[in-house]
């Protein structure tokens, strides 16, 4: 039997919020966070703000439309953790493994997220709860 594939490190962590730019204010003058790139996902309809906290990196995701699964999020369970990222060096194997497991998953495939990042999200009743995100850089050096 091969090894099991690992996850190398926490990519990120996510919060849903309904503006960006405030909650990010916070972070930087309460503590010390630097803001990172920021891109438009999903045809425009997601902002995601990227914001530093020494090795810790949070990405903020600000809905531009109401049918945006993010959302509908705030809509139904307000602001707050949306997701937690996980850093591997192979996502398909990973997908598949999780699978294997019995785990449920959201994306079968991978699909395009921020920074040329490939994702897939595992469902939150297989983790108690939260949303997992699996994530496989193009490179690690890349800015978050």
């Amino acid at each position: 039997m091969s090894e099991p594939t690992q996850v190398n490190a926490l990519s990120h962590v996510a919060l849903a919020v309904r503006e960006a730019d405030p909650i990010a204010d916070v972070f930087v003058n309460a503590l010390g966070a630097t803001r990172g790139g920021e891109e438009l996902l999903d045809d425009g309809r997601l902002r995601v703000v990227f914001l530093h906290l020494g090795p810790v990196t949070l990405e903020l995701l600000e809905p531009r439309s109401p049918e945006h699964t993010v959302a509908k999020f705030l809509e139904a369970r307000g602001p707050g953790l949306h997701h937690v990222s996980l850093e591997t060096a192979d996502i398909t194997a990973m997908l598949a493994q999780a699978k294997a497991s019995g785990a449920r998953l959201i994306d079968e495939q991978p699909r395009p997220g921020a920074h040329g990042t490939q994702v897939a999200f595992l469902h939150p009743k297989s983790f108690g709860g939260v949303l997992v995100e699996l994530c496989q850089s193009v490179s690690r050096k890349e800015e978050h």
